[in-house]
């Protein structure tokens, strides 16, 4: 395998398993493309003349997809994308706003996790089974999913928030509980007064959900609570809001309310 600054040619760089996670226009013919890889973790790599000579890359560098890439150490902080052939275009997502919506959703929370050049075999993972999940499903999943993935994603990363007891004391839940998303997670209301007001019953659930397989969370609702708790955990972590973000609340109306009144 090649590393990072060493010396590359076209036949001696390996071909690897990427998910394309978003793109940008460069110049006036190329295209930086960010990447996932399970050996690498978040990249962006300059792919020369994608936007000039569409053969060269076609639709292969569309988000989502699931790629085989050729890349190797560039200058700076860019990789340099020297191929790319097309494994799967996600098509079944693509006829569907809410589902694609989704894809992106996930590309971005999985992909702003991930580190940079450091090995993310299981959000790797996590993604990868998200997107072939909503490529087969002939309409978007309940609310379990998303929130599934978000508690995952969060537990993969090494950041999961406390769902099953009091991140402060310890001790177990009580009917009424507070959420801080900048913060550790569940807490009694004596302990942090700070966060959402939440119920046992919601964190309960929240907490099956991220145990429990995307596959099996298709069709299963959350209990009433704040809809976007987890994604407020991940934007805090990132430091900035996902973009995906606000286009999937305005196609979910009915995916929670903002805080449960105790």
């Amino acid at each position: 395998m090649t590393g990072r600054g060493a010396p590359a040619n076209r036949r001696d760089t390996p071909t690897r398993e990427a998910i394309v996670l978003s793109g940008m226009d460069y110049g006036e013919r190329d295209r930086i493309v960010r990447l996932l890889l399970p050996d690498l973790g978040r990249i962006s790599a300059l792919a020369r003349r994608a936007r000039s000579d569409r053969r060269r890359f076609g639709a292969a560098l569309d988000t989502g997809n699931l790629v085989e890439v050729r890349v190797r150490p560039g200058r700076g902080d860019l990789w340099t994308l020297e191929g790319a052939r097309l494994t799967d275009g996600r098509e079944g997502t693509r006829s569907d706003l809410v589902r694609l919506t989704l894809l992106a959703y996930a590309c971005e929370l999985c992909g702003g996790l991930a580190r940079e050049e450091h090995a993310e075999p299981r959000l790797y993972g996590l993604l990868d089974m998200a997107l072939v999940l909503l490529d087969a499903m002939t309409q978007p999943p309940g609310d379990a999913f998303r929130v599934g993935l978000e508690a995952k994603a969060l537990t993969f990363a090494g950041l999961a928030p406390s769902l099953a007891r009091c991140a402060h004391c310890g001790e177990p839940l009580e009917p009424r509980m507070r959420f801080h998303a900048a913060g550790a997670g569940a807490a009694h209301p004596r302990c942090d007064r700070h966060g959402v007001p939440v119920s046992a019953t919601w964190l309960e659930a929240v907490e099956r959900a991220r145990r429990t397989p995307l596959r099996s969370l298709i069709d299963e609702p959350v209990p009433e609570g704040p809809a976007w708790a987890l994604s407020d955990a991940i934007q805090a972590h990132l430091g900035r809001a996902l973009r995906s973000r606000e286009v999937l609340g305005s196609l979910l109306p009915d995916s929670g309310t903002d805080t449960l009144v105790p």
